[in-house]
């Protein structure tokens, strides 16, 4: 195992998160059209558009995403009941931009379906508290812990996201062991940066790992947090 992989995660005080924050601000901006969450809660502000714009977007680019997002809104709508109706395979052939579209589809599908038969208003399930929301989210069949925290965050609730970008700009970082799971990531990254910054570090920690700390070959001469980033280093101890 190279040492660039064998990493300790580090617990980090809110100040080095503010710095951190402050170095991202001053190296990238926030377009909600970057973000199709964002995109779809601050257009439209509904917390069932911003759930299917999360499973649209998941294993795919944001321009995936928001094709399928507007080829289901235009043959179907986006709306519990539309969707709890629709046909599965129409919601398939809708959605298919976005990719894995039969997962999707169903996991869609299913959403819709529950929050019909339950007759749940998610606007109020919100108003309810993050536990609320996540017990009953978490019940439905192909919602996960990233799609949920994607709401909440958009809802105001201080939690980090954690997709594949942030889990590794987390880790590479020091802020999170190298096998820590999503939980363990997001708790980590909730300790560093402060409860209403939180979802601004989420985005820009994707706007870093989209652009710099890619997956393979990460610009770390370009990176502004170079000099405390443990991954960049240890890399570069190794190459002296």
């Amino acid at each position: 195992m190279s040492a660039c992989d064998d990493l300790t995660g580090k617990l980090f005080d809110p100040q080095l998160g503010r710095e951190i924050l402050r170095r991202l601000r001053s190296t990238f901006s926030i377009d909600d059209r970057e973000f199709i969450g964002l995109y779809v809660a601050r257009r439209e502000g509904d917390p069932f558009k911003v759930l299917v714009a999360t499973i649209l977007s998941q294993n795919t680019s944001e321009a995936n995403a928001f094709r399928a997002y507007e080829s289901l809104r235009e043959r179907l709508g986006v709306s519990p009941e539309e969707l709890s109706r629709a046909p599965i395979e129409a919601i398939e052939e809708a959605v298919k931009p976005a990719g894995l579209y039969r997962a999707k589809a169903r996991a869609i599908k299913e959403l819709a379906r529950v929050i019909v038969h339950e007759g749940v208003d998610l606007r109020e399930l919100l108003s309810r508290g993050e536990e609320e929301v996540r017990s009953f989210l978490s019940k439905i069949k192909g919602i996960g812990p990233k799609t949920i925290d994607v709401l909440l965050a958009n809802w105001g609730y201080p939690v980090v996201p954690v997709d594949t970008h942030v889990r590794r700009v987390a880790i590479r970082l020091g802020l999170a062991p190298p096998n820590a799971g999503y939980e363990e990531v997001r708790a980590s990254l909730e300790r560093v940066f402060p409860p209403k910054e939180r979802l601004e570090a989420h985005l820009l920690l994707i706007k870093l790992g989209r652009t710099l700390c890619r997956a393979r070959r990460p610009r770390c001469n370009a990176c502004p947090l170079t000099d405390i980033c443990a991954f960049s280093q240890t890399c570069e101890k190794e190459r002296s």
